[in-house]
C-alpha cells in the first residue's frame, strides 16, 4: 500500500533533492552553467528559480496555522500519496503549459555567482525544514494552502511538491546537458 510520507521521510526527500541538484550544479563549468539551449533557462537560472520558489513556499509555511485555515480552510480529504502526487505532477508539469510567474523568473545569473546561489538554495531548504518542524503529523494532513499547479493541497502534499519541483528541474537540467539521471 502506498502510504503518505512521514515528517522524517519528507525531510529526507527534501534534503536529497537539494543535495542532488546542488551537486550537479557544482560540477558544471562556466559554459555549462550559463548556456541557455534553445532559449531555455540556464542551469544557473534553474538554481535561482528554485531559491525564489522555496522562499515563497517558506513564506506560506511561516504563516500561523489559524491564518492558513482562515485563507484556505481545513482539508476535506486525506493527503494524496507520493505516487499519486507524482502522477498528477507529471501530468500537470508536462501538459499544462504553465510557466513560472514573473516574480519567479530568474533573470540573468553568471558563473561567478554560482556558489552564492548554491548557499542561498541550501538556506532556503534549511528554512523549509525548520517550517516543517512546526507541523505535527496531523497538522500536515489537516491544513491546506494554495499551490500554483494543483490548487488547494494539504501541507504534506505541498512539502512533497517542493522536492518534486527540485527533482523536476534536475531532470530538465540533465536533459539540457545531455546526461542521464
Amino acid at each position: 500500500m502506498d502510504e503518505n510520507l512521514t515528517k522524517a521521510e519528507l525531510k529526507a526527500h527534501l534534503l536529497k533533492s537539494m543535495t542532488d541538484f546542488n551537486t550537479l550544479v557544482e560540477s558544471l563549468d562556466k559554459q555549462e552553467f550559463e548556456r541557455q539551449p534553445g532559449g531555455k533557462w540556464s542551469a544557473g537560472q534553474d538554481l535561482k528559480h528554485l531559491v525564489k520558489s522555496n522562499r515563497i513556499f517558506g513564506l506560506v509555511f511561516s504563516l500561523p496555522l489559524f491564518l492558513l485555515n482562515f485563507m484556505y480552510g481545513k482539508a476535506n480529504r486525506p493527503s494524496r500519496s507520493l505516487s499519486a502526487l507524482k502522477m498528477k505532477y507529471a501530468e500537470k508539469a508536462n501538459n499544462s503549459g504553465l510557466q513560472a510567474p514573473g516574480y519567479l523568473k530568474p533573470g540573468n545569473i553568471y558563473f561567478e555567482e554560482k556558489e552564492v546561489w548554491i548557499r542561498k538554495h541550501n538556506a532556503s531548504v534549511a528554512y523549509l525544514l525548520q517550517c516543517l518542524d512546526r507541523y505535527s503529523e496531523s497538522d500536515l494532513d489537516e491544513n491546506t494552502m494554495g499551490h500554483p499547479l494543483f490548487g488547494k493541497v494539504t501541507a504534506r502534499e505541498m512539502f512533497m511538491s517542493i522536492f518534486m519541483h527540485i527533482f523536476h528541474h534536475q531532470a530538465i537540467l540533465l536533459k539540457k546537458l545531455g546526461k542521464s539521471a
